[in-house]
């Protein structure tokens, strides 16, 4: 097996195993202990803050290059998803349907996230590093904290980090919730949101697709373990007439890649493609097709 889909799969199948292991949560009381007694109980959501101790995270999150800024640069992989736009704009959940061989990586879908937190998701982000480590932003609403929880101040004292004790994990709540595997990965989260000087970050490894990106796709995924490519995003958008954009990126595409990608453009229009454009720059191949979201999601990317 390829070593780079290994290390993806084992990976994706950690994260999955510890959402799914997310079952057990509670109806706040008034009988929590000195040490935990900022949980708050859901039936008092909140609106704007989440009702815990300590300084709340706030940071631009609209897109994937907002979350890889908050990742540590030795991130391989990584989606955002705006489930709230999605929700608006379609009568079903398409990101639900996208295969693998188009994404790259194990689509996260919402009702994983809400089952986490036991409320709606709005926007996510999830990423994946070399270390095996991984981490997960989102958004939700209403804000409740809806489970057991050890209360513990952050490195700096600012922040509360809540170590889970229905699952292995640990979260900071805020704009974006942080939930990481470990309280160690969470304080690298919050070193990099905290620091006086611009740290390296995933948006750094990725700034070279990043740079020829989209930021109004609803669906994004960077991935550097592919085959194909040293680098690759794709991002997806529902039009207003129900089509589809997609817009894939490569850095340093393989002479096979690039070869095929122009075929198929040649042959865009005739099969059916209301648009089907590739610009090449240097080590940049930037493909952009509008079509039916069947052929988008079809359409070969390699």
């Amino acid at each position: 097996m390829n070593p780079k889909i290994g290390v993806q799969a084992i990976a994706a199948f950690m994260i999955l195993s510890m959402i799914l292991s997310s079952v057990a949560y509670f109806i706040g009381t008034d009988d929590s202990s000195e040490e935990d007694n900022n949980q708050p109980g859901i039936n008092n959501p909140q609106t704007e803050y989440f009702n815990v101790g300590g300084k709340q995270v706030f940071h631009s999150f609209n897109s994937i290059a907002d979350g890889l800024q908050m990742s540590n640069p030795q991130t391989y992989a990584a989606q955002f998803l705006d489930v709230e736009y999605i929700e608006s704009t379609a009568l079903e959940p398409w990101n639900e349907q996208l295969p693998l061989n188009l994404t790259t990586v194990y689509v996260r879908n919402r009702g994983e996230v809400d089952n986490l937190y036991m409320t709606s998701s709005n926007q996510i982000y999830f990423a994946q590093d070399f270390n095996n480590e991984f981490l997960l932003l989102s958004t939700m609403t209403p804000k409740i904290v809806s489970f057991e929880y050890i209360g513990l101040p952050s490195n700096d004292n600012q922040y509360l980090l809540l170590l889970r004790t229905d699952t292995a994990g640990t979260n900071v709540m805020g704009e974006p919730t942080i939930f990481t595997p470990t309280r160690e990965s969470a304080e690298v989260v919050i070193s990099i949101i905290e620091s006086f000087d611009v740290p390296p970050t995933a948006y750094d490894t990725f700034s070279p697709v990043l740079n020829y990106s989209d930021d109004y796709s609803e669906y994004q995924v960077v991935n550097s373990l592919v085959e194909f490519a040293d680098m690759y995003y794709m991002g997806l958008h529902r039009n207003d007439d129900g089509s589809f954009t997609r817009t894939t990126i490569y850095y340093n595409p393989s002479a096979n890649t690039s070869s095929h990608i122009q075929q198929l453009a040649s042959t865009g229009p005739e099969r059916g493609f209301s648009q089907y454009e590739v610009m090449v720059e240097g080590d940049i191949m930037k493909v952009e097709l509008t079509g039916p979201f069947q052929m988008i999601k079809e359409e070969d990317i390699k």
